[in-house]
């Protein structure tokens, strides 16, 4: 917390300033909660406000309690919590509590006043004792409550101390107080009890009164001891701040501070309104101590010292937070700017933190702010603003781990917090001004701005503003009563064709389903009516509380609610349709507009919909007075919705508003308007009844609850049941029969009579049965007489009524004997009313079952004569089936007859009537059971029904499997769709007819214009040059280059040199200079530029394209065409002089060059003449060159020049002239001549002729004329001789002499002689290698003093001779010597050993001959020797050759290990391991995949087993190249597929001849996945180079479930791509969407973030599964073109992003996606259905795929042998 001085509101006393006249000390000082207010007093007793920037706003005096002198003092202020209030303390023993009002114009007076019995000496008032209390403290200990309701005062408690400070508490449910004896009381008033403590302060070791009192996060007390004390609510010491640390208070927490020696008296204490930062005032300095929350601890701040400020005497921090008014002993009064930090967001809004749980957000162009504060007291740590208006703020408390949300709006100042979990992904919704929208972790979360709990929770994907309506207490409720007080309702969508409309108050809910997607939906303001517009454009209405639902509109493309109504405007193509009544949905107002209505808007009286008619924006101006009408019925005011009517002319819609008005009003009791709306409808009788029924309520005192006119008023509502009660209860028996005859209701009449015993009622009996009869009522006297028991008259009665079924039904019910008369008589009664299966039944229950089935047939009751026929008659039951089927076809009830005719087992006629009905996947299903000649019409009617409905290929499915496929031929002709018609023409026409079609349509459309179709006409067929040829004659260049580079690259760069040349013979050099750079010809167009002398663009082209060179050149050649000054000058003028020089040089141009330079560069002069001099050197032109060299100024040049030349009297001429310090150089050149010609006097002479005798010295010495070399240096280097002398010597030693075998072996025979025979033997072993070179000489001089130590010395001595001498041979490489020397020593084995160390093989042999065990030494050695050596040769003549072969795959000597195989004629399975071998090791290196490939195809492949592992990591390897592998150069791509596949086809055919199932196959090896895989791969590879794209996309799919072969990223690249290439945006979107899922895995190698859900239930598609090392698409670029797709289609709503099922997936391209029990094609991998089987070369195959596969590659598929199709 820092606490910076703002500025000083008042002075001190004394000051001079007549602004602020005041006297004495500041007594009180209190902020209102509403920040808007600051309130000061001092010891003049008048209250100065101060608004919230610190400006004075107003003043008032105070009253004293009595009227006489103001001799009291205020001691406190407070204001209310709501800021419209002041409460004063005064000493006078008065409290006043003045009202201020909010604004400041109010009036201001006394409300309340309590007068006590002494002074009152502090005060406060809770935040949560809103207009209730204000808490006092007395001079006689007593702490009081003033209540403002009763204006009466009350006692909390009484200490009888004097009370020194009161403080209430953050949350305002308590306060405490401090006395003089320093006790401390706290009291909680939702416990209303009061805590004791004098244990707080008193007993602590300081006894001193606690003027300081604070509460806040604790209670701090502090008094004139200096010490600073935090208790928490139990009276528990939190901490201590003291200058001291008693002794017996160890235990505690206890810190001291320099500061607290020399602190003063506390006087004042106050905490931020967050109540973790407290402000203590002392003398000249205030203290500030803050809440460390992560530690749990208090933490001392620091003082803040001002000078002269004298002790504080009061303190108020601004509700905010932001502020500290700080009062003084003198009078002044400061504001301190109190924050953590404070920070700007986007330069719009300011953020201050006033504490970590407190931000005050201010707007800076508005200074409009919100203070967010959080209830929890936890921290905030992060703020965010959306649409300059709401503020959301995260706060997290570090002790409990607790999160809230903050929510705030600016506009209302209402601030919210709800408790919140792993937040930080959140999604705002701010559509709704009341509250909040959160959508976060698929929930979707409502806070209504003010509340801190959340409305409700639901669970929806969808937050669009169109599918979400949330409605907050919209509309202001007019009555106490009304039903939208609290309404509170939100609609949402739980999936796309089911509505939620759910209540947030009571948590009820109801949906609402419908067939179609929803794509709008919006609630009225009273959230009781919902309207909703689904994806066909039907609008309709649904009633939440009836929950009834009505279509309102078709093809509406515009809907909305007029603004606080409930009309709905809505817009049909051309109509505005307005529905003023929502209640009569059939009474709507049509304007004719032209246009889209994009608004509308209602303002200032008048509502107007806003038109966009393209070129201008019309307005349609509507009925306010209806659309008042609805809002008046909405608030009960019918009297003024009467008046709206009243002046509305006649219209269906004014109509339907009186009939609305007349229904609400007559519920309403308001008979009054029923009867003018009445009147107003015409409805005479009805406003007549009215009319007399408001005069009875007139007349009667009881009015409306007088029974008559209750019973009339139910009468009038058709409730006769209720008015008759009413009068029954009454006791008015007449009255009641009365109304019945009136109503003609006699029946009633009669029987009330009976009931209540009424006199007449025998009479009233006798006169209703014949007034019956009378009038021909013959039933209701019928049932007269059932009801008494007269049965047979009943049935006669009946009867005569023609009434048959009741005369039956009372035969049945009442036992009644069927005579025959009367069986005969209700037949007859029944056939005569045409009532035949009533008859059949009467028949069926007199057991006349003939009777009964003939009078069912006869009235086509066929499932009554179909039941009678299973149970009596079965035969006749197949019969009866197709006659109802017949009966059901003639009544137009085709798709009925359908199931009738299966059940007769007729299916030609089921089928007829499936097509008759357009019933087609009935049809389909019943053409699948029957035989394929009774199909084949109705197939072509079924594809003529899909051709009609534009489902292209279905129609096409079915007229090739009715064998009619040049239907579909001449069907996608007439659509247009090329590619298609060619791919059927391909599969049934011969190729020659296809292109003659496909030739004649493009020129067709070339003759039309329509150039971009002839164009994919003639690629389809393959004719790139007819295209190219196109565009050339239409001039179409670009377009021509663009074929040419595609289909024709090797023509490319001619076709750019033509079009160049062809367009600059027309002069449009521009374009031609284009093509010239194409061709990388660009020196032709500089050339043409040139020759049109068009010098700037030729430089332009030449800098472009030749770099700095070439337009040097092209700008000398502009020189040159210009010559002379105008030459030089534009050189000059292009800063290309100095270049344009160094040109011509180079260019042996030197006259042009020294006309340059002369002209402008005269200071290249030299420079010309240097390089004209060097070019006449090598032009071997001397003198001219020496002239050159001299104007050069360079004449040491010309003297190397001769000396080089060995020209002597030239060069010393030259040096004598111009440079005689270089007749010396001269001189030595001649001499080292000299030297090398052997003439070493004449030398010697040249040397001292050139002053250097040591040169010549130096020459004698190289030469080894060292006599000569004396002599010199005797004579002119006498200095030099001794070390002449000295390397003389040396040099003699050098040549040999005493160091030759000569010497050593005079020496030692010297030695010998003396018979010193050690000093002899060292003597000779003392020569070495580095003196004697010769090893024969070294081997002589050795073997002496081996001879002399055989002949000398003792035994052991010899040896250790020989052992030296042997080794020293053996170091020289005389092992041969060495061996025998050891054989002679009798050391056998180490003569061997020796033998085999120098590999003297034959000598180890002659030494090992005797001895079995050192010749096996000495083969093994021998063996060793060759391995180690890598002698293969050696090995072989052996008979090692496996270890000699062994060799050579080490070495990878390949080549000549096949040649040693070819030699030995190894068998098959020898040449097949080492094919295996070399192609495991190219694997494993990665290197030559087609050597590896090649190697298994030329020398045999080994079988799978052991080399299973070689064989997946070959076809991984080659399977899994990426894109720029693959595309480097597809053609040796697709032969190394193409040769893998036909090395593991011959190794698997030979364990499996057949392959009637391919995608069946697992084996535990996976051999059999290798061979799949690769094999649908290659078939890939040849449909894409054949253009068969339709087979191609099928097999790419199948390859996905090889993903453990083939990387997943690629076979889901290649599927997807070659997808949406034929148009299958779903299925491409489907597939691209998880291949950039797989290279974001793959970037993170991790899976986990990868959603299953859209491949779920596709069975072939492995999951989980393993990620490739590396991408398919290396670049970036290439995998962001495939992400940007994506997200482009993502947003179609054409298509439906989702998998159809299994079964409708059969028959298209999403088959081989999932798993299934049909056979697979070896084509493409699909499930084959049965009438498309085809069974060929040991195969299964799709019998069109595979003979489109064959008619275009001449191959078959599996077998790869040549192949016709077979139809």
């Amino acid at each position: 917390m820092q606490l910076r001085h703002l500025c000083s509101l008042l002075p001190a006393s004394g000051s001079t300033n007549p602004a602020y006249p005041h006297d004495g000390k500041v007594t009180a000082v209190c902020y209102s909660p509403n920040n808007r207010r600051l309130a000061v007093c001092g010891s003049d007793r008048v209250v100065r406000l101060f608004d919230d920037q610190g400006r004075p706003a107003d003043k008032f005096s105070t009253k004293p309690a009595d009227r006489g002198p103001k001799t009291y003092v205020v001691r406190a202020m407070s204001f209310s919590p709501d800021s419209t209030k002041l409460a004063i303390a005064q000493s006078d023993n008065i409290v006043f509590v003045y009202k201020l009002g909010l604004e400041w114009g109010d009036k201001k007076t006394i409300c309340n006043k309590f007068l006590q019995t002494s002074p009152i000496t502090a005060l406060t008032w809770p935040s949560s004792r809103q207009n209730e209390l204000v808490q006092y403290g007395l001079a006689e200990g007593k702490v009081k409550i003033g209540q403002l309701r009763s204006n009466k005062p009350a006692s909390l408690y009484a200490t009888g101390f004097y009370v020194c400070a009161v403080a209430s508490s953050a949350s305002g449910h308590g306060i405490c107080s401090s006395h003089v004896d320093g006790s401390i009381h706290k009291f909680s008033f939702h416990q209303v009890r009061i805590t004791q403590s004098s244990h707080f302060y008193r007993n602590r070791g300081c006894r001193c009164v606690p003027y300081a009192l604070a509460w806040g996060h604790s209670i701090v007390v502090a008094g004139n001891d200096g010490a600073v004390v935090f208790y928490n609510e139990t009276g528990e010491v939190e901490r201590r701040f003291d200058s001291t640390v008693p002794s017996e208070r160890a235990n505690l927490e206890v810190s001291a501070t320099p500061e607290a020696k020399t602190r003063g008296e506390f006087t004042v204490a106050c905490f931020n309104p967050t109540g973790d930062t407290v402000v203590l005032g002392n003398w000249n300095s205030f203290y500030s101590y803050t809440y460390n929350q992560r530690q749990d601890s208090w933490e001392e701040i620091g003082p803040k010292h001002i000078q002269n400020l004298y002790a504080i005497t009061s303190l108020a921090w601004k509700h905010d937070g932001g502020r500290l008014a700080v009062g003084s002993l003198f009078g002044s009064l400061d504001l301190y700017d109190a924050c953590v930090r404070r920070y700007q967001f986007k330069n719009k809004f300011e953020f201050t933190y006033s504490s970590l749980s407190q931000v005050i957000v201010k707007q800076l162009e508005t200074g409009r702010r919100i203070v967010l504060k959080s209830v929890y007291g936890c921290e905030v740590t992060k703020i965010n603003i959306y649409q300059d208006r709401y503020v959301v703020a995260n706060t997290r408390d570090s002790s409990s781990t607790t999160e809230t949300l903050l929510l705030g709006d600016l506009t209302t100042y209402k601030l919210s917090e709800i408790s919140w979990e792993n937040g930080g992904n959140e999604k705002f919704v701010f559509d709704n001004p009341a509250c909040c929208i959160v959508y976060h972790a698929g929930e979707l979360t409502l806070v209504e701005y003010g509340c801190n709990e959340a409305c409700g929770t639901v669970r929806t994907d969808y937050i669009s503003g169109h599918l979400l309506s949330v409605r907050m207490n919209e509309p202001q409720p007019t009555r106490a009563d009304d039903d939208f007080a609290n309404s509170k309702k939100m609609a949402y969508l739980l999936d796309a064709q089911t509505i939620n409309i759910k209540d947030l108050v009571t948590g009820s809910s109801s949906t609402v389903s419908q067939n179609s997607k929803i794509d709008w939906l919006e609630l009225n303001g009273r959230a009781n009516l919902l309207l909703f517009r689904d994806k066909r454009r039907q609008l309709h209405l649904y009633d939440v509380r009836t929950q009834a639902r009505t279509t309102l509109l078709t093809y509406c493309t515009y809907v909305q609610w007029v603004p606080h109504s409930d009309v709905v405007v809505a817009q049909n193509r051309g109509s505005l349709c307005v529905w003023y009544n929502i209640h009569t949905p059939d009474q709507v107002t049509v304007h004719q507009i032209k246009g889209r209505v994009v608004d509308i808007e209602r303002a200032n009286g008048r509502t107007e919909v806003i038109v966009d008619e393209l070129l201008s924006t019309a307005s349609y101006l509507l009925d306010e007075a209806l659309i008042e009408f609805g809002s008046a019925i909405d608030d009960h005011a019918y009297d003024r919705a009467a008046d709206i009517l009243e002046i509305l002319e006649r219209s269906p819609e004014a109509e339907g508003m009186w009939k609305k008005l007349e229904e609400i009003a007559f519920s309403g009791n308001n008979l009054l308007v029923a009867h003018r709306c009445a009147a107003a409808l015409g409805n005479v009788g009805r406003a007549r009844y009215l009319h007399r029924l408001n005069k009875l309520v007139r007349k009667n005192a009881m009015g409306l609850d007088y029974f008559l006119v209750r019973s009339r008023h139910a009468l009038l509502q058709k409730d006769g049941r209720a008015a008759e009660n009413i009068l029954l209860l009454q006791g008015n028996v007449t009255e009641a029969i009365r109304m019945h005859h009136q109503l003609h209701n006699l029946d009633r009449a009669v029987a009330i009579a009976k009931e209540r015993k009424y006199p007449d009622a025998m009479k009233m009996q006798l006169d209703h049965f014949q007034y019956l009869l009378d009038s021909n009522q013959v039933s209701k006297a019928a049932y007269l007489k059932e009801a008494g028991g007269e049965f047979l008259p009943a049935i006669e009665l009946y009867l005569q009524g023609g009434m048959p079924s009741h005369a039956v039904r009372l035969i049945k019910h009442n036992n009644v004997d069927n005579s025959p008369a009367i069986v005969e008589q209700v037949a007859a009664s029944f056939t005569s009313g045409g009532l035949y299966e009533q008859a059949g039944e009467f028949y069926q229950f007199a057991d006349q079952l003939q009777r009964a089935m003939d009078a069912f047939l006869k009235g086509s009751s066929f499932r009554k004569a179909v039941e009678l026929a299973r149970k009596h008659f079965p035969g006749r039951v197949v019969e009866l089936h197709e006659r109802w089927g017949d009966y059901l076809i003639e009544n137009n009830q085709v798709d009925m007859a359908i199931n009738h005719y299966i059940e007769a087992s007729l299916s030609s006629k089921a089928i007829e009537a499936a097509l008759t009905c357009r019933q087609w996947t009935r049809a389909i299903q019943l053409l699948e059971s029957v035989e394929c000649s009774m199909a084949q019409p109705y197939l072509c009617r079924l594809a003529h029904h899909y051709e009609d409905i534009d489902d292209t290929r279905e129609a096409e499915r079915f007229y090739v499997a009715a064998g009619a496929p040049e239907k579909a031929v001449e069907m996608y002709t007439r659509v247009n769709l090329w590619d298609c018609a060619h791919k059927v023409a391909s599969s049934y026409m011969e190729p020659r007819e296809v292109s003659l079609l496909y030739i004649s349509q493009a020129q067709h459309l070339e003759a039309e214009g329509n150039l971009k179709d002839a164009e994919k006409l003639y690629l389809t067929i393959d004719e790139p040059d007819l295209a190219i040829n196109m565009y050339k004659k239409q001039r179409k260049y670009d377009a021509m280059v663009q074929l040419v580079e595609k289909h024709r690259q090797e023509l490319l760069k001619e076709t750019h040199q033509y079009l160049a040349q062809h367009l600059e013979s027309e002069g449009n050099l521009r374009d031609a200079e284009h093509h010239y750079c194409e061709a990388n010809e660009w020196l032709s167009a500089v050339n043409m530029y040139r020759t049109n002398d068009i010098w700037e663009e030729a430089m332009r082209v030449a800098t472009m394209h030749g770099g700095p060179n070439a337009s040097k050149r092209v700008a000398y050649a502009w020189a040159l065409s210009l010559g002379g000054d105008a030459g030089a000058k534009l050189l000059t003028k292009q800063g290309l002089i100095e270049p344009a020089i160094d040109y011509a040089v180079e260019s042996g141009a030197f006259d042009h060059a020294f006309e340059l330079a002369r002209s402008a560069c005269p200071e290249k002069l030299s420079d010309v003449h240097l390089k004209h001099a060097l070019y006449l050197e090598d032009e071997e032109r001397y003198k001219e060159a020496e002239l050159e060299f001299i104007q050069a100024r360079k004449p040491r040049e010309a003297v190397d020049m001769y000396i080089h030349q060995q020209a002597w009297s030239d060069a010393l001429a030259v040096a004598n002239t111009y440079d005689p310090t270089a007749a010396s150089d001269i001189y030595i050149s001649q001499a080292r001549v000299k030297v090398d010609a052997g003439k070493y006097q004449h030398a010697e002479e040249l040397f001292l002729l050139a002053a250097k005798p040591e040169l010549a010295l130096s020459m004698y010495k190289d030469a080894g004329m060292w006599v000569e070399a004396l002599a010199l240096a005797e004579r002119h280097l006498p200095h030099m001789l001794s070390n002449v002398s000295l390397a003389y010597s040396q040099a003699e030693a050098r040549r040999g002499t005493g160091g030759s075998k000569i010497n050593f072996i005079s020496t030692g025979q010297q030695l010998e002689q003396k018979g010193q025979w050690d000093s002899a033997v060292d003597a000779y072993l003392n020569a070495r290698q580095e003196l004697i070179k010769d090893p024969g000489d070294l081997e002589e001089i050795w073997y002496c003093a081996v001879a002399v130590a055989r002949q000398h010395m003792p035994t052991n001595r010899c040896h250790d001779i020989v052992a030296d001498v042997s080794r020293k041979l053996r170091e020289i490489g005389r092992h041969e010597t060495a061996a025998e020397l050891l054989r002679e020593s009798n050391d056998l084995r180490g003569a061997i050993e020796c033998a085999i160390e120098g590999r003297c093989w034959a000598k180890a042999r002659e030494l090992a001959i005797g001895s079995s065990e050192f010749e096996a030494e000495v083969d093994l050695a021998y063996q060793a020797a060759l391995r180690s050596a890598e002698d293969t040769d050696g090995l072989f003549e052996l008979g090692h050759r496996a270890a000699a072969m062994d060799i050579l795959v080490e070495r990878r000597e390949w080549d000549k290990l096949w040649q040693k195989i070819d030699y030995e004629g190894f068998n098959f399975s020898v040449r097949a391991k080492y094919a295996g071998l070399q192609a495991a090791q190219i694997t494993s290196d990665g290197t030559n995949l087609i050597m590896a490939v090649h190697t298994l195809n030329q020398h045999g492949a080994p079988p799978p087993g052991s080399n299973m592992k070689m064989y997946r990591a070959l076809v991984v390897a080659v399977l899994g190249q990426d894109h720029s592998q693959v595309h480097l150069d597809q053609k040796h791509h697709k032969t190394l597929v193409s040769e893998l596949r036909n090395v593991l086809f011959d190794l698997g055919r030979s364990n499996k001849e057949t392959q009637h199932d391919a995608l069946g196959v697992h084996t535990s090896d996976g051999f059999e996945q290798l061979l799949m895989a690769t094999h649908y791969y290659n078939l890939y590879l040849t449909c894409m180079q054949h253009g068969l794209k339709g087979i191609a996309l099928k097999i790419s799919v199948t390859l996905i479930r090889y993903a453990g072969i083939i990387p997943i990223d690629k076979v889901f690249y290649l599927a997807g791509t070659i997808a949406r290439d034929q148009g299958h945006d779903n299925l491409a979107f489907l597939l691209l969407n998880r291949y950039i899922d797989l290279t974001e895995a793959i970037d993170e190698e991790s899976i986990g973030n990868i959603d299953n859900a859209d491949f779920a239930d596709a069975t072939n598609i492995p999951f989980p599964f393993d990620l490739p090392s590396k991408q398919y698409l290396v670049e970036e670029e290439d995998r962001e073109e495939i992400r940007d797709w994506v997200l482009s289609t993502c947003m179609d709503k054409s298509i439906d992003q989702q998998l159809p099922g299994s079964k409708l997936s059969l028959g298209t391209v999403y088959a081989g996606l999932y798993a299934s029990d049909l056979p697979t094609c070896i084509v493409t991998g699909s499930p084959v259905q049965k009438w498309e089987l085809l069974q060929v070369n040991n195969s299964i195959a799709n019998k069109v795929d595979w003979n489109q596969f064959v008619r275009k590659v001449k191959l078959c598929p599996w077998t790869q042998v040549e192949q016709n199709p077979i139809y």
